[in-house]
């Protein structure tokens, strides 16, 4: 009975990380879209305005930028194509990040399903994807410097979620997500851990 619970979860887990690879890649073909469209595009189509304030954001990166300036209406459009673009880099860099991860847990669940906990492919799996988040961080972290690169300075209030060394070396380290940089530290510490429990294994099975 218990052995039929332990099939149905972990074929449960695996169809939901299939379905979560599926949305994934969906997502990835839709940024690459979105990408190539606003790289086509030229900002000179769009409507200048009188626009002397204006805030854009993307939540689900935690950016935010408020502009103020007399002739902000002339910028506005090279400004919304240029954040535009970020934003959707931002998202490629998580969307990839998510599918290398994924698949790698699609892997380990299948090696869990056959019983074989101490695979030491598992532990080369998991040191990828603490290898993969911690990648990902720093390219996380150096992306969040293109937009004040690229945007007028003059016409940029102030800004949440973007780096810049403008301020001091040390408020342009803040910017680095700590806690991710330990998740990936207590990933890659886990890998060895699974490498030393093969090892065990394989020093009990020569034992007996």
């Amino acid at each position: 009975m218990k052995k039929i619970k332990k099939e149905s979860l972990f074929k449960g887990l695996r169809y939901t990380i299939d379905l979560a690879l599926i949305l994934q890649f969906i997502g990835l073909v839709y940024v690459i879209f979105q990408i190539i469209t606003l790289s086509l595009k030229n900002p000179a189509d769009d409507v200048i305005n009188e626009t002397t304030v204006a805030s854009m954001s993307s939540p689900p990166n935690n950016i935010m930028i408020s502009f103020s300036n007399p002739e902000l209406g002339k910028y506005i459009p090279s400004i919304k194509k240029n954040l535009y673009v970020f934003f959707n880099y931002c998202g490629l860099v998580n969307v990839i990040a998510l599918i290398l991860i994924t698949l790698q847990l699609k892997y380990i669940f299948k090696s869990f399903s056959a019983e074989d906990y101490f695979n030491p492919s598992n532990s080369l799996r998991i040191k990828k994807i603490a290898i993969v988040i911690f990648i990902w961080v720093l390219v996380d972290y150096a992306i969040r410097f293109y937009p004040l690169m690229v945007i007028p300075h003059y016409t940029v209030h102030c800004t949440l979620g973007l780096n810049t060394f403008s301020a001091g070396i040390l408020i342009g380290l803040e910017g680095f997500n700590i806690k991710m940089l330990l998740v990936s530290v207590i990933i890659y510490m886990l890998s060895i851990i699974f490498s030393y429990g093969h090892n065990l294994k394989e020093e009990s099975s020569l034992t007996i």
